[in-house]
């Protein structure tokens, strides 16, 4: 089967998303780092919950666009009481109408910008902070909530150095599937890593590497920032040999 290299996208693009980017580079990911070395208690806290197709990721930033009743009042709520809720991916079933399964690990949203139609639709756009795990999941009400706890991040080992040689493999494969025709986003390795920790940096390998979500999930289920960066390496070799299995793109 010859690759398609799509990144995934949103439900609806966002026409004024520059106007995120101020907020988001306020949100920075120092409110993570101290949220991970928080105490050893993480008391369960019930999360709004937003099941998706799509992974987000500590870092990342994800525009949706809400039409579901259960959802609007979901987006009411977060905006009006300036609340986080989860994102977590489903792995059977659909976005619409309920009945899924989903993951047991996702990523806390922080709503950066939105916007309420006068339909009642919301347009949102959210900053993935830190990851989540459910513990349990409660009746809807009517939008999905659960009991999460934050997930914390070990280091395992990882070093700036490991990651920047994954990085400049990643650099090294969207270059090749882009000389070969292949339509992938370009990696500017010196404006990825700029400000960014070990951690953040393995998270931002992890977004830019185009793979789809059940890959995107275990990147962000990984136990330890090593492992993650690890398995990065992993699917950007296994990508590199679908590359040479499959030849120019026609």
């Amino acid at each position: 089967m010859r690759p398609e290299w799509l990144r995934l996208k949103s439900p609806v693009a966002i026409q004024n998303m520059n106007k995120v980017s101020g907020s988001v580079s306020r949100l920075t990911m120092a409110n993570n780092e101290q949220a991970l070395t928080a105490s050893e208690e993480n008391t369960p806290q019930e999360s709004p919950m937003f099941p998706l197709g799509t992974v987000l990721l500590p870092g990342s930033v994800l525009p949706l666009h809400i039409f579901e009743d259960r959802y609007r009042q979901l987006a009411e709520f977060c905006t009006a009481n300036n609340s986080n809720f989860g994102v977590v991916l489903i792995e059977r079933g659909h976005e619409v109408g309920g009945g899924d399964t989903r993951s047991t690990v996702g990523c806390s949203a922080t709503i950066v910008n939105h916007e309420r139609f006068p339909d009642g639709r919301w347009a949102l756009v959210v900053l993935g902070t830190t990851r989540l795990r459910i513990e349990e999941w409660l009746a809807d009400a009517p939008y999905p909530r659960a009991r999460t706890t934050e997930l914390p991040e070990e280091m395992g080992g990882a070093t700036m150095q490991r990651a920047l040689q994954v990085l400049e493999k990643l650099e090294t494969f969207v270059q090749q599937a882009q000389q070969m025709g292949y339509q992938v986003a370009s990696v500017d390795g010196d404006a990825v890593v700029a400000g960014l920790n070990v951690t953040e940096l393995s998270y931002r390998i992890a977004e830019l590497t185009p793979v789809g979500p059940f890959d995107k999930q275990t990147l962000l289920m990984a136990s330890t920032v090593a492992t993650r960066i690890d398995l990065i390496e992993e699917q950007i070799d296994g990508l590199s040999e679908i590359l040479a299995a499959g030849g120019n793109k026609p």
